[in-house]
C-alpha cells in the first residue's frame, strides 16, 4: 500500500490514483451517475429493517442517504468483543472520513459499517484478549455462516470469564453492554449490529449486512456474470497484472469465486450449474467478489481498510470494469498505538522520536545509533589496514619461498578478511553491554509499542485502550483521525 500511496504508476494503472480531493470529487461524480434511485430505494429500505428503533444521529445519516447523499464504508468480520482495537479504529476512521468529506462539500456523507457476517472462518472471530488474558469462545462449529450463529453461548461464556478478570470500571461497563447484546439476540450478526449501535451512538454510523435476501438478488447482475464466467476471466487477467508488476496476489482467484448456503453450512460452488438464476439469497460471494458486491449495493466513495485488506482490491479492477460499476478509493486506515509513563520516560532517555520507532524495527535502530553502519565500519577499516598489510608481506615471502603455494596463500588471507570483519560484531556486542541504560530505554519502548512483536493494535483490544484510559477515548480518537491522509498515531492517558 505504501507504493501505491507514493504513487507508483504500476499500481495506478491497477486501481486508479490514491486518495486525494480531487480525486473523491472524480468517484462521487462516476458513483452518482451509476447508482439508480431503485438501488438507492432499497437499500434505504433494508437499513431500515436491518436498524429498528433509529436513534436521532442514525435517522439523520439513513435521511441523507435517502436524499441522494454518498457513503464511507468499512467492514471487518463479527469479532467476539470487537477482538483486536482496529476493529474500532477501522469505523472511527470511516467516521472522521465521512465527517471531513461532509465539511468539504457542505452536504452530508454518511459512514457505514458492511458486517461480514458470511465468513466461515469461526477460529479467527473466537478470541478476544483483555490485559494479559484471553477469551475464546467455545462452540461447535461446522462451516456455517458466523453472522448465522446463535450468540447466547458467547454472552454467557463472556460474563463467566469476566468475573474473574480485573478489569477497570469503563472496560466492566462496556464489556458488560456487549455481553448483553449477545445474550439478548438471535444470532451473532444481531448481537453484533446492536453493540456497534450502541457503542457508535451520536456518530452517525449505519450499520448494514450483506446477508440479505433482497440486497443478493438486487445483486443478480454479479451473479449471473460469475455463473458464465466473465467475471473470473477479469479478475484472473487483473491478478496476472499485479504479479508482472512484481506484487503477490493477496487472494488466490478461482474458476467460481462464490459459495453458497446449502444444510447451515457455506460450501464452495464448483460448478457453474449449482448457482441458481432466480433467488440468489443462497448466494455468497467469496473475498474477492465481497467487494463487487459491496459496491453493486452502496453508494461509495471509499472503502477504509488496512494494508491486507486493501491489497486484493487491486485484483478487482477489470471486473468493476466488465460490470460498469465504479471502483471507489481505496483508503488505509489509521494506526493506533498506546503509550505509558514508562514508555515516554525511556524515549525521553534514549532521545528518541516515535517517528523513529515507527521507522525503525528495533535491532536497525540500535545498529543506527549506535554507529554500527558508520563508527564500526570505519574502525574496522582502521584496525585491519596494518593486519592486511602484514598478511600482504607473509603472502609475499611464502610464495616467493614456495610458488606452488599461491592458492593457499590467497586462502590464507580471505580468511584473515573474514575474521577482521568478525570483530565488527564483537564489538558492536561489546558496545551494547557499555550502553546498556540505553538499550533498556529502546527495550521499553518497543515493549511498548510493540508486545510481543506485535504492532500493538494487532494484539490488544479496544477494551485495553479503556483500560488505560479508564473511559472511552472514542471521541479523541476521532478528532485526531480527521486528515484527509492517513497517519499513525500515539494517544497517551492524560496521567502520562
Amino acid at each position: 500500500m505504501q507504493d501505491y500511496l507514493s504513487g507508483m504508476p504500476e499500481l495506478v494503472a491497477l486501481a486508479g490514483a490514491p486518495p486525494s480531493m480531487e480525486r473523491f470529487a472524480e468517484v462521487r461524480a462516476a458513483k452518482q451517475a451509476s447508482y439508480s434511485p431503485e438501488q438507492r430505494a432499497l437499500l434505504v429500505d433494508v437499513l431500515k429493517a436491518q436498524n429498528p428503533h433509529l436513534s436521532p444521529s442514525e435517522q439523520s445519516a439513513l435521511d441523507a442517504l435517502q436524499a441522494g447523499g454518498m457513503a464511507v464504508v468499512t467492514g471487518h468480520q463479527l469479532m467476539a468483543a470487537g477482538g483486536t482495537a482496529f476493529f474500532e479504529f477501522k469505523i472511527l476512521k470511516t467516521v472522521a472520513l465521512a465527517r471531513r468529506l461532509s465539511q468539504e462539500w457542505e452536504t452530508p456523507v454518511v459512514p457505514i459499517f458492511w458486517m461480514a457476517s458470511e465468513d466461515h472462518d469461526f477460529e479467527e472471530i473466537a478470541s478476544v484478549r483483555v490485559g494479559d488474558g484471553v477469551f475464546t469462545w467455545q462452540q461447535e462449529h461446522h462451516g456455517a455462516p458466523v453472522g448465522r450463529l446463535d450468540s447466547s453461548s458467547l454472552g454467557l461464556q463472556l460474563e463467566a470469564w469476566a468475573v474473574e478478570r480485573p478489569l477497570s470500571t469503563a472496560q466492566r461497563a462496556e464489556l458488560a453492554r456487549r455481553i448483553k447484546a449477545y445474550q439478548k439476540s438471535s444470532t451473532l450478526a444481531d448481537a453484533t449490529r446492536a453493540w456497534v449501535r450502541e457503542w457508535a451512538e451520536g456518530l452517525g454510523l449505519l450499520v448494514l449486512d450483506g446477508d440479505d435476501a433482497l440486497l443478493k438478488n438486487s445483486a443478480a447482475p454479479i451473479w449471473e456474470a460469475e455463473r458464465q464466467g466473465r467475471l473470473s476471466q477479469a479478475i484472473e487477467q487483473q491478478t496476472t497484472k499485479v504479479v508482472a508488476a512484481g506484487y503477490r496476489a493477496q487472494v488466490f482467484p478461482r474458476p467460481i469465486n462464490l459459495f453458497h448456503f446449502k444444510n447451515g453450512q457455506r460450501l464452495r460452488v464448483l460448478d457453474p450449474a449449482e448457482v441458481p438464476t432466480q433467488d440468489y439469497s443462497a448466494v455468497s460471494p467469496n473475498a474477492l467478489l465481497r467487494p463487487v458486491y459491496q459496491e453493486w449495493v452502496l453508494p461509495n466513495l471509499a472503502y477504509v481498510g488496512g494494508g491486507g485488506e486493501l491489497a486484493y482490491w487491486f485484483q478487482l479492477g477489470a471486473a468493476f470494469e466488465t460490470l460498469q460499476v465504479p471502483m471507489p478509493l481505496l483508503y488505509l486506515r489509521d494506526s493506533v498505538a498506546v503509550s505509558s509513563t514508562k514508555a515516554e520516560r525511556a524515549l525521553a532517555g534514549a532521545s528518541l522520536q516515535w517517528e523513529e520507532v515507527f521507522r525503525f524495527d528495533k535491532e536497525a535502530l540500535l545498529k543506527d545509533r549506535l554507529g554500527y553502519y558508520t563508527r564500526l565500519r570505519e574502525e574496522t577499516a582502521e584496525l585491519g589496514s596494518p593486519l592486511e598489510a602484514a598478511v600482504d608481506q607473509w603472502n609475499e615471502t611464502l610464495v616467493k619461498r614456495y610458488p606452488e603455494l599461491q592458492q593457499h596463500a590467497a586462502a590464507f588471507s580471505a580468511k584473515m578478511r573474514k575474521l577482521n570483519e568478525r570483530t565488527t560484531q564483537v564489538r558492536y556486542r561489546a558496545i551494547k553491554k557499555q550502553e546498556h541504560l540505553f538499550l533498556q530505554h529502546v527495550e521499553a519502548v518497543y515493549n511498548q509499542i510493540y508486545p510481543g512483536g506485535v504492532f500493538w493494535e494487532r494484539r490488544a483490544s479496544y477494551l485495553d485502550l479503556m483500560g488505560d484510559f479508564d473511559e472511552d477515548p472514542r471521541d479523541r480518537l476521532l478528532a485526531i483521525m480527521s486528515a484527509i491522509q492517513a497517519g499513525t498515531h500515539i494517544i497517551k492517558p492524560e496521567k502520562v
